[in-house]
């Protein structure tokens, strides 16, 4: 990035812009998350004297309490200093935070003089009176607004039974809905057969991923996608030019390492995420006994275009709750990607493995059913 347009204003500008939507997106869902005490959170950027970037992001909160209540709700996210305490009811305490990596805009890192700090209004307001009449008993919260939907998708010998456990997850985020795909039990013959097998589940899950895009009509749209359910997911984004994701997430991914993500550019707002486990032996199997696979969901794909995460995982291994709190959880909560430290740890391949790696099964494999067939067909005519 070259220096005038380091110091463009209107860059800069946008960079602030994009960090305080990110720093008002936080309080809300994140630190006072369904708290209804807090109350016209707005985050905005404001000319300053004294950044040098002559820009600073200003924020303001009323909150229905004691003001220790909200500092201490801050403290655990924000480190903070008090600039000014409030000398009267109606007058603010104004703090000085230090901002947080995980909403600063991309880009953030290549310009230099940029705040590393926000101002934030707190007003403390008295809470409203109760009104002295009975209420009805019913749910009165307002219908949630969905913002995003998260399609699932299967993988083979599989009944789906762990989408269920996601949904309970996700949709513990505001505004998120998810929607399980099942195009119905996919066994291990048809997943081997490289032809006329295989198109049945693509054609039912880009049909269902289009009714759900007609029914709930929001801006967001995101996949994750298991085993036999990668390779689905990657023939509908070829398929379906109009698709475009918020995030992709892939686990146990049987897609080839040379697929054409590039190809995909403005179509994934997010980077595509692979969760892969360094003890799962069906994405090997599937590259080294079948065609049109690959055994990302094992290696990874080793891509600047893909977000590999090794886990101590083997196929089946990522429906856990904890797994899905600590990982996927987050990802639509906040949009922040927690990083996988497995694959530092991760012992070294067997050495079985990894010969097998360099053999060229599929053609020995071939051979034989080959020499079977001639075999048998000789048999036959004699």
């Amino acid at each position: 990035m070259s220096s005038e347009y380091a110091e463009d204003p209107a860059v800069i500008k946008n960079l602030l812009q994009q960090t305080a939507q990110a720093l008002e997106d936080q309080f809300r869902s994140v630190i006072f998350d369904q708290d209804r005490r807090a109350e016209n959170i707005e985050f905005q950027v404001r000319s300053s004297q004294t950044q040098s970037c002559g820009f600073e992001i200003h924020g303001r909160i009323e909150f229905q309490g004691d003001l220790e209540e909200v500092l201490e709700l801050l403290r655990a996210s924000y480190p903070f200093q008090i600039v000014q305490a409030s000398a009267s009811g109606t007058e603010p305490t104004l703090i000085e935070a230090t901002l947080s990596p995980w909403v600063l805009a991309p880009g953030w890192e290549k310009l230099g003089e940029l705040p590393a700090v926000f101002i934030l209004e707190i007003f403390v307001v008295e809470a409203a009176p109760t009104i002295p009449f009975p209420i009805p008993q019913t749910n009165s919260d307002p219908p949630q607004k969905v913002r995003e939907v998260i399609f699932l998708i299967h993988g083979i010998r599989d009944r789906a039974r762990w989408q269920a456990l996601v949904k309970r997850i996700l949709e513990e985020v505001q505004g998120v809905v998810v929607v399980p795909i099942k195009y119905g039990y996919f066994d291990v013959f048809r997943f081997w057969l490289p032809v006329w097998t295989r198109g049945a589940p693509i054609r039912f899950t880009q049909r269902q991923i289009q009714i759900g895009k007609n029914e709930y009509r929001v801006e967001k749209y995101s996949v994750i996608a298991h085993s036999f359910g990668t390779y689905t997911i990657s023939k509908v984004l070829q398929q379906t030019q109009d698709l475009v994701l918020e995030r992709l997430v892939l686990c146990g991914c049987i897609i080839p390492s040379d697929y054409p993500w590039e190809h995909l550019s403005g179509r994934i707002n997010n980077p595509v995420i692979n969760d892969y486990g360094t003890q799962d032996v069906w994405p090997f199997w599937a590259r080294k006994l079948s065609w049109g696979y690959g055994d990302t969901g094992r290696y990874g794909f080793g891509r600047s275009d893909v977000m590999d995460r090794a886990h101590d995982k083997a196929h089946g291994d990522y429906f856990e709750e904890q797994f899905i709190r600590d990982f996927w959880k987050p990802l639509f909560e906040t949009g922040i990607i927690q990083e996988s430290q497995w694959e530092e740890q991760a012992p070294k391949p067997g050495w079985i493995m990894e010969t097998l790696s360099f053999m060229p099964l599929k053609l020995i494999l071939l051979a034989i059913l080959t020499a079977i067939a001639i075999y048998t067909a000789m048999a036959v005519i004699h």
